[in-house]
């Protein structure tokens, strides 16, 4: 079977097929392609350290509990002027969070409500 499109061309039927193919191919391509969007709860937050000494970890809880989640920092410190990227997630969806820092002298300083949806900055001092 030959078909002619409408500018002049003529394909057979195997050459529509693979045409037909490419087309799906580059359309799953595409598809795959595209970032995915952050789920609802994932937050990123730009926290930058204006105190005097380092930070060594990190925890958050919902506001008003004592549930904290693991250290955000891992295996790095937030020395002082310096910007770390933390990566954190809440199924609810809530934006607003109490924070522990644990301080390099072993000390513990706690924020209590920081929004960490907008801005997606805070800086930190103790």
């Amino acid at each position: 079977m030959t078909r002619r499109s409408d500018n002049g061309w003529t394909l057979g039927a195997g050459a529509l097929g693979l045409l037909l193919a490419a087309s799906i191919a580059t359309a799953q391509t595409s598809a795959t392609a595209t970032p995915v969007a952050a789920k609802p709860g994932d937050h990123v937050l730009k926290l930058t350290n204006q105190g005097r000494q380092a930070v060594t970890a990190i925890y958050y809880a919902q506001q008003g509990t004592t549930d904290w989640s693991d250290d955000l920092l891992g295996s790095q410190t937030a020395a002082p002027g310096r910007t770390v990227t933390l990566k954190f997630k809440d199924p609810g969806g809530a934006c607003v969070f109490d924070l522990q820092f644990l301080m390099s002298d072993g000390a513990n300083v706690n924020k209590k409500g920081v929004n960490v949806c907008d801005p997606p900055a805070y800086s930190f001092t103790p």
